[in-house]
């Protein structure tokens, strides 16, 4: 079965998919990093990564699929790591976001937020 493997040509998409996955796990994970104004440029790409690695996963299962290509595992591989990472970040703005629509007004804010709407 390994040999049969080998002689199928490893779809493209698929390694793109696979590289765009790490590039969102390491892009979300530097954002993290208490750098000032860090997660204001890693958060943004890793979305952008997770994305891509989403769109070239699907891509790259439907040649797979239609051209009898290896590469699948890499494929799932960056659609999981690019989904789960862009859920995670989109729930992060989800949060962030529900915090300054639904803030009670009993809570003191600081000035600087107080005469701030959306």
């Amino acid at each position: 079965m390994n040999e049969e493997m080998s002689d199928l040509p490893i779809n493209h998409q698929a390694i793109l998919s696979l590289v765009f996955g790490v590039l969102t796990i390491l892009s979300c994970c530097t954002g993290m990093v208490p750098f000032p104004f860090m997660g204001f440029i890693c958060f943004p790409l890793s979305v952008l990564f997770g994305f891509l690695a989403l769109v070239f996963g699907v891509i790259s299962l439907n040649g797979i699929r239609r051209r009898n290509e290896s590469g699948s595992p890499m494929a799932w591989i960056g659609i999981v790591l690019g989904g789960l990472i862009f859920l995670c970040v989109m729930c992060m703005i989800a949060a962030i976001a529900s915090f300054f629509i639904f803030t009670p007004d009993a809570v003191p804010m600081p000035p600087f937020i107080q005469n701030f709407s959306i």
